[in-house]
């Protein structure tokens, strides 16, 4: 079973979206949390120079800094400040809380950034704990605003279990866009494909010859358009050294084989009537014709083949041609019943002496693998312009691959070998090229298992 495009293709993307939003998901937390510590950092310093009038009440210090922040998510952090002055600050340690303990001597001095000129903000570890911290530029014992680093980390958790949460609902409606998505990936990228292959199957052995103008719909098309173009051109040399090897060979073998045909025929008449050597020469006379017929019928089909089958187009009484086929099976082929259904006046446009070979090649075969005492069907009706010839016969045993092989040349199943049936397996496929000369079709249908049922569709007139 082959496996669906667009099915592999959806399976690719969707593996490709996840792995791309799992790796926005990791890059972009990597910078947001960087981002949104030094963020804070600076809003921290905001704080202090904005509201260090109400620095010695923590309650107003707050309510002063989620003022000037209403509305923005961050002011929350505000929570965890830590308001405190050195032991020797001017508030005093009894106002306000103390400070860290074991801050290291280079604190400080490893500054990171200045805020509006006047504000510290420094960033370290205190005590084993990652501390935030910024202070009026040069005050050593003036007020501070800690916050613990991990306070943030806290923070930028929960904005990521927000945003995850918000992922799995729209999960389903990613899924739903990237299916779409992947249907107008796949239209996109088989359209090209499905104008070549539109364009190629225009491509048959009668018409390789001919230009066809297939054009690449993009440029990365052109080299595939090229391939393919000299592969019609190899491809039209080989089937015309083919088709003129065919034409050729059985041309040159008419002369020698109808030569053959009248030594043979001199021979049998010159030899003791009833002789052996009689009979071996007349043994040798039917194979002589069979090879003449080989070649005639050769001969036909590479001219089919090459489309240098002419037909002289005349009108013919196909019901008259039917009819009496019908009353000469009363003759020569009394064991079988013959029965028919013919319309009257059936007149068909069509090539005179191809036609009769037709009638008479699909007429052969249905008696050629019949029963003994068995029976012929023959319909024929009109409408629309069409005709439809039906020729039913039983038969001992259908090959189970009889429809599919029926028309190819020289198959002719294994029933005729074992039931020495005389032929070629050519005479099907001579009636189907008759058949597409005039723009008819020709099928075999199979009932019951031993029926056999050929369809002769044709218009009755062919149109230029």
């Amino acid at each position: 079973m082959k496996r669906s495009f667009k099915l592999h293709l959806f399976i690719r993307l969707f593996v490709i979206t996840l792995l791309i939003i799992g790796t926005n998901r990791m890059i972009a937390q990597h910078f947001l949390t960087k981002q949104l510590r030094d963020s804070l950092h600076q809003e921290m310093g905001q704080a202090l120079s904005s509201c260090v009038g109400d620095f010695e009440q923590r309650p107003q210090f707050l309510s002063c800094y989620s003022a000037l922040r209403k509305g923005d998510v961050r002011a929350s952090v505000s929570d965890f400040y830590l308001l405190c002055a050195q032991p020797s600050g001017a508030a005093g340690p009894s106002a306000i809380a103390a400070c860290p303990r074991g801050i290291p001597v280079n604190f400080w001095s490893n500054t990171t950034q200045t805020i509006h000129d006047q504000i510290d903000a420094s960033r370290g570890v205190v005590d084993g704990e990652d501390w935030f911290a910024v202070r009026f530029t040069g005050q050593s014992n003036g007020p501070e605003v800690w916050m613990r680093q991990n306070e943030v980390d806290s923070l930028v958790e929960q904005m990521w279990e927000f945003r995850d949460r918000n992922l799995y609902l729209v999960l389903p409606w990613i899924l739903v866009l990237l299916g779409l998505m992947t249907f107008y990936m796949a239209h996109v990228l088989m359209r090209p494909i499905v104008l070549i292959e539109a364009n190629l199957s225009k491509v048959n052995a009668s018409n390789l010859g001919s230009p066809i103008l297939l054009k690449a719909p993009y440029r990365e098309f052109v080299k595939l358009v090229r391939v393919f173009e000299d592969l019609q051109e190899r491809l039209n040399d080989s089937f015309i050294k083919a088709r003129r090897f065919a034409s050729d060979a059985s041309h040159e073998l008419r002369t020698p084989l109808t030569i053959l045909r009248g030594h043979a025929e001199q021979l049998i008449h010159d030899l003791p009537t009833g002789s052996e050597a009689q009979v071996q020469m007349r043994l040798m006379g039917d194979e002589v014709e069979r090879l003449i017929d080989i070649t005639e019928k050769l001969l036909l089909l590479s001219r089919a083949d090459s489309n240098s089958l002419f037909s002289k187009l005349s009108e013919v009484n196909l019901s008259a041609l039917l009819t009496g086929l019908v009353e000469d099976n009363v003759t020569f082929q009394s064991s079988l019943k013959l029965t028919h259904d013919i319309a009257p006046d059936v007149i068909w446009t069509c090539d005179k002496t191809l036609a009769h070979q037709l009638v008479q090649n699909l007429y052969s075969n249905a008696v050629k693998y019949n029963l003994p005492q068995g029976w012929i069907h023959v319909n024929l009706a009109s409408s629309d312009g069409y005709f439809e010839l039906t020729m039913t016969n039983p038969t001992h045993e259908v090959p189970l691959d009889l429809v599919e092989r029926a028309f190819e040349r020289f198959y002719r199943g294994e029933t005729s070998h074992t039931r020495n049936i005389d032929g070629l397996g050519l005479g099907l496929s001579i009636c189907l090229e008759i058949a597409k000369l005039h723009q008819g079709s020709l099928t075999m249908r199979i009932e019951n298992d031993k029926t056999v049922i050929m369809t002769l569709r044709a218009p009755l007139t062919r149109t230029v």
